[in-house]
C-alpha cells in the first residue's frame, strides 16, 4: 500500500512532538492528552517487543531492531523476515 511508505515519517514526527511537550509544555488540555497517547503507544510498543522477541532476536543486530520496534513498532515489524 502506498500509503504505509508514509507511516514511519509520520511517526518520527509524532515522537519529536512529544519530545517538544516534554521540553515546552503545550497548554492544557493538549499536553496531558499527548503525554497519555505517547504513553499508551510506548506500552503497546513494549508489548510487541515481548511478543516477538524470538524474531527481533534472530535479526543480524538484535539492540537495532529492538530499538526500532520501540520507535515505529508494527511499521518496522512488517519490514522484518
Amino acid at each position: 500500500m502506498p500509503i504505509l511508505k508514509y507511516a514511519k515519517p509520520v511517526v518520527v514526527l509524532f515522537w519529536l512532538l512529544v519530545a517538544l511537550n516534554v521540553l515546552v509544555p503545550f497548554a492544557e488540555p493538549w499536553a496531558m492528552r499527548l503525554n497519555g497517547l505517547a504513553l499508551i503507544i510506548v506500552l503497546a510498543h513494549v508489548l510487541e517487543m515481548l511478543l516477538f522477541h524470538r524474531r527481533l532476536q534472530a535479526q543480524s543486530q538484535p539492540w537495532l531492531a529492538c530499538g526500532q520496534v520501540l520507535l515505529f513498532g508494527f511499521f518496522h515489524l512488517r519490514t522484518l523476515r
